[in-house]
């Protein structure tokens, strides 16, 4: 039976965030063997390396989801 991503997203949740952390490094590391990576593509990994960092030294600073929307819905407000 073929899983779908909504049971793979429900038990990556599960797992211990250092097992998610590595997890993203090895799909980072999957997309950084393409050979067509544009300037692009190498800025946002870089982006998401400096983020996972910050989360693991735990220099990461959240905020709350509503908080987050509201700043969304403020921002892209027409």
């Amino acid at each position: 039976m073929q899983r779908t991503i909504e049971d793979i997203t429900a038990e990556l949740i599960r797992l211990p965030k250092q097992d998610r952390l590595e997890i993203v490094r090895f799909l980072l590391f999957l997309d950084n063997r393409s050979s067509d990576a544009d300037e692009t593509d190498i800025a946002w990994e870089h982006e998401i390396a400096e983020r996972v960092l910050a989360v693991e030294e735990g220099t990461a600073k959240g905020i709350d989801y509503d908080e987050a929307l509201k700043k969304i819905d403020e921002r892209f407000a027409s």
